[in-house]
């Protein structure tokens, strides 16, 4: 892992050959189930504020989305500089 909260960590099993890997329920590596909860927690936040994230930069460049997909519907295909020149009016 690579957070603040978990540190730069490796909790992975050994990994084996993919016809070697036969699935089992209980097994999850190396740690308690403390351990693997604060795993999950951590990947919910990390996802959850990326997520944030990304809505909001979505939402800032609404009209520059709407004029992207417009000519793309036109069109089919848009140049870089075009594209470029869209996100730099919006």
């Amino acid at each position: 892992g690579m957070s603040d909260k978990l540190g730069t960590i490796t909790l992975e099993q050994e990994r084996q050959p993919q016809f070697l890997q036969l699935p089992v329920a209980s097994e999850r590596g190396d740690y308690s189930e403390e351990t693997a909860r604060e795993i999950d927690c951590e990947v919910r936040r990390i996802v959850d504020e990326q997520y944030g994230r990304v809505k909001q930069m979505l939402e800032e460049r609404k009209a520059a989305l709407h004029e992207g997909a417009k000519l793309l519907i036109e069109r089919e295909v848009i140049t870089g500089a075009e594209l470029k020149a869209i996100l730099e009016v919006a």
